[in-house]
Protein backbone atom coordinates (compact mmCIF):
# COMPACT_ATOMS: atom_id res chain seq x y z
CA UNK A 1 0.00 0.00 0.00
CA UNK A 2 2.98 2.34 0.49
CA UNK A 3 2.90 3.39 -3.18
CA UNK A 4 -0.66 4.61 -2.68
CA UNK A 5 0.32 6.77 0.28
CA UNK A 6 3.18 8.31 -1.68
CA UNK A 7 0.76 8.59 -4.63
CA UNK A 8 -1.58 10.66 -2.46
CA UNK A 9 1.27 13.03 -1.76
CA UNK A 10 2.10 13.28 -5.46
CA UNK A 11 -1.57 13.92 -6.28
CA UNK A 12 -1.90 16.72 -3.73
CA UNK A 13 1.21 18.56 -4.80
CA UNK A 14 -0.03 18.83 -8.38
CA UNK A 15 -1.15 22.27 -9.45
CA UNK A 16 0.03 25.70 -8.44
CA UNK A 17 2.41 24.58 -5.68
CA UNK A 18 3.36 27.06 -2.96
CA UNK A 19 5.26 24.80 -0.52
CA UNK A 20 5.58 21.07 0.14
CA UNK A 21 7.32 18.57 2.39
CA UNK A 22 7.26 14.79 2.64
CA UNK A 23 8.95 12.86 5.46
CA UNK A 24 9.80 13.66 9.06
CA UNK A 25 8.46 16.92 10.50
CA UNK A 26 10.97 18.58 12.82
CA UNK A 27 11.59 22.17 13.93
CA UNK A 28 13.86 22.90 10.95
CA UNK A 29 11.28 21.56 8.49
CA UNK A 30 8.60 23.68 10.17
CA UNK A 31 10.75 26.82 9.93
CA UNK A 32 11.64 26.13 6.28
CA UNK A 33 8.04 25.37 5.30
CA UNK A 34 6.74 28.53 6.97
CA UNK A 35 9.48 30.68 5.43
CA UNK A 36 8.78 29.25 1.96
CA UNK A 37 5.05 29.86 2.41
CA UNK A 38 5.51 33.47 3.51
CA UNK A 39 8.16 34.26 0.87
CA UNK A 40 6.09 32.80 -1.97
CA UNK A 41 2.91 34.60 -0.90
CA UNK A 42 4.82 37.89 -0.62
CA UNK A 43 6.51 37.34 -4.01
CA UNK A 44 3.18 36.79 -5.78
CA UNK A 45 1.83 40.00 -4.21
CA UNK A 46 -0.79 38.43 -1.98
CA UNK A 47 -2.75 40.69 0.35
CA UNK A 48 -0.93 40.98 3.72
CA UNK A 49 -4.13 40.19 5.64
CA UNK A 50 -4.60 36.97 3.66
CA UNK A 51 -0.91 36.10 4.14
CA UNK A 52 -1.36 36.30 7.94
CA UNK A 53 -4.51 34.20 7.79
CA UNK A 54 -2.88 31.52 5.61
CA UNK A 55 0.32 31.60 7.66
CA UNK A 56 -1.56 31.09 10.94
CA UNK A 57 -3.48 28.13 9.54
CA UNK A 58 -0.29 26.58 8.14
CA UNK A 59 1.33 26.97 11.58
CA UNK A 60 -1.56 25.06 13.21
CA UNK A 61 -1.60 22.37 10.53
CA UNK A 62 2.13 21.66 10.55
CA UNK A 63 2.34 21.79 14.35
CA UNK A 64 -0.42 19.17 14.47
CA UNK A 65 1.77 16.95 12.30
CA UNK A 66 4.81 17.58 14.48
CA UNK A 67 3.04 16.88 17.78
CA UNK A 68 1.01 13.92 16.57
CA UNK A 69 3.48 12.03 14.41
CA UNK A 70 3.05 8.30 14.72
CA UNK A 71 5.60 5.69 13.80
CA UNK A 72 4.26 4.20 10.56
CA UNK A 73 4.15 0.46 9.89
CA UNK A 74 7.61 -1.10 9.64
CA UNK A 75 6.98 -2.30 6.08
CA UNK A 76 6.15 1.26 5.03
CA UNK A 77 9.39 2.60 6.53
CA UNK A 78 11.40 -0.14 4.83
CA UNK A 79 9.68 0.08 1.43
CA UNK A 80 9.85 3.86 1.30
CA UNK A 81 13.51 3.87 2.40
CA UNK A 82 12.71 6.48 5.03
CA UNK A 83 15.45 8.20 6.94
CA UNK A 84 13.93 8.00 10.41
CA UNK A 85 10.86 6.45 11.86
CA UNK A 86 8.24 9.10 11.08
CA UNK A 87 6.35 10.02 7.94
CA UNK A 88 3.87 12.71 7.07
CA UNK A 89 3.36 15.32 4.41
CA UNK A 90 2.24 18.91 4.18
CA UNK A 91 1.44 20.64 0.92
CA UNK A 92 0.05 24.02 0.05
CA UNK A 93 -1.34 24.87 -3.37
CA UNK A 94 -3.11 27.90 -4.81
CA UNK A 95 -6.71 27.09 -5.62
CA UNK A 96 -8.75 29.76 -7.34
CA UNK A 97 -8.63 32.88 -5.19
CA UNK A 98 -7.57 30.89 -2.13
CA UNK A 99 -5.08 28.34 -0.87
CA UNK A 100 -5.47 24.73 0.12
CA UNK A 101 -3.34 23.29 2.92
CA UNK A 102 -3.21 19.49 2.82
CA UNK A 103 -1.64 17.34 5.50
CA UNK A 104 -1.31 13.59 5.83
CA UNK A 105 -0.06 11.28 8.56
CA UNK A 106 -0.51 7.78 9.93
CA UNK A 107 -2.92 7.21 12.81
CA UNK A 108 -4.18 4.10 14.53
CA UNK A 109 -7.85 3.15 14.33
CA UNK A 110 -8.74 4.60 17.75
CA UNK A 111 -7.21 7.96 16.90
CA UNK A 112 -8.95 7.89 13.50
CA UNK A 113 -12.30 7.39 15.19
CA UNK A 114 -11.66 10.27 17.61
CA UNK A 115 -10.46 12.57 14.82
CA UNK A 116 -13.50 11.79 12.70
CA UNK A 117 -15.84 12.63 15.58
CA UNK A 118 -13.99 15.88 16.29
CA UNK A 119 -13.91 16.98 12.66
CA UNK A 120 -17.59 16.15 12.16
CA UNK A 121 -18.39 18.16 15.28
CA UNK A 122 -16.38 21.15 14.03
CA UNK A 123 -17.84 20.91 10.52
CA UNK A 124 -21.35 21.08 12.00
CA UNK A 125 -20.73 24.33 13.91
CA UNK A 126 -21.30 27.90 12.79
CA UNK A 127 -18.55 30.51 13.08
CA UNK A 128 -20.11 31.81 16.31
CA UNK A 129 -20.37 28.29 17.74
CA UNK A 130 -16.70 27.66 16.89
CA UNK A 131 -15.76 30.87 18.69
CA UNK A 132 -17.72 29.76 21.77
CA UNK A 133 -16.21 26.27 21.68
CA UNK A 134 -12.72 27.78 21.55
CA UNK A 135 -13.46 29.82 24.69
CA UNK A 136 -14.93 26.78 26.48
CA UNK A 137 -11.89 24.62 25.75
CA UNK A 138 -9.56 27.41 26.90
CA UNK A 139 -11.55 28.10 30.07
CA UNK A 140 -11.85 24.42 31.03
CA UNK A 141 -8.14 23.72 30.48
CA UNK A 142 -9.07 20.56 28.56
CA UNK A 143 -5.74 19.27 27.35
CA UNK A 144 -4.70 15.92 25.92
CA UNK A 145 -1.60 13.93 26.83
CA UNK A 146 0.16 15.59 23.86
CA UNK A 147 -0.56 19.03 25.33
CA UNK A 148 -3.38 20.20 23.09
CA UNK A 149 -7.09 20.44 23.55
CA UNK A 150 -8.02 20.35 19.92
CA UNK A 151 -7.46 24.08 19.80
CA UNK A 152 -5.46 23.80 16.57
CA UNK A 153 -8.39 22.23 14.74
CA UNK A 154 -10.79 24.78 16.20
CA UNK A 155 -8.50 27.65 15.17
CA UNK A 156 -8.11 26.29 11.63
CA UNK A 157 -11.89 25.93 11.31
CA UNK A 158 -12.49 29.44 12.66
CA UNK A 159 -9.84 31.17 10.60
CA UNK A 160 -10.47 29.36 7.33
CA UNK A 161 -14.24 29.84 7.48
CA UNK A 162 -14.59 26.60 5.52
CA UNK A 163 -15.51 23.04 6.38
CA UNK A 164 -12.70 20.51 6.57
CA UNK A 165 -12.39 17.91 3.85
CA UNK A 166 -10.81 14.73 5.16
CA UNK A 167 -10.26 11.05 4.52
CA UNK A 168 -8.91 8.04 6.37
CA UNK A 169 -7.21 5.73 3.89
CA UNK A 170 -6.91 2.17 5.18
CA UNK A 171 -3.32 0.98 5.22
CA UNK A 172 -3.65 -2.27 7.17
CA UNK A 173 -5.56 -3.67 10.15
CA UNK A 174 -3.80 -1.30 12.57
CA UNK A 175 -3.19 1.93 10.65
CA UNK A 176 -5.06 4.45 8.57
CA UNK A 177 -3.57 7.39 6.76
CA UNK A 178 -5.31 10.61 7.75
CA UNK A 179 -5.58 13.32 5.08
CA UNK A 180 -6.88 16.76 6.00
CA UNK A 181 -7.61 19.56 3.54
CA UNK A 182 -8.21 23.11 4.71
CA UNK A 183 -9.26 25.73 2.17
CA UNK A 184 -8.41 29.34 2.97
CA UNK A 185 -10.18 32.02 0.91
Amino acid sequence: MEANIHGLYEKFKAGDLIATHEGVINPKVIDDFLAKTEDTLNNIGENPKKIRKVYNIVVEAIQNLFHHQTVPPADFIKNMGLDGDKYSFCTMVKEGMGYKIITGNFVNYDVARQLKQRIEQLNSLSHEELKNLYKIVLDNNEFTEKGGGGLGFIEMARKSGNKFVYDFVKYDDKYKFFVLEVLVN
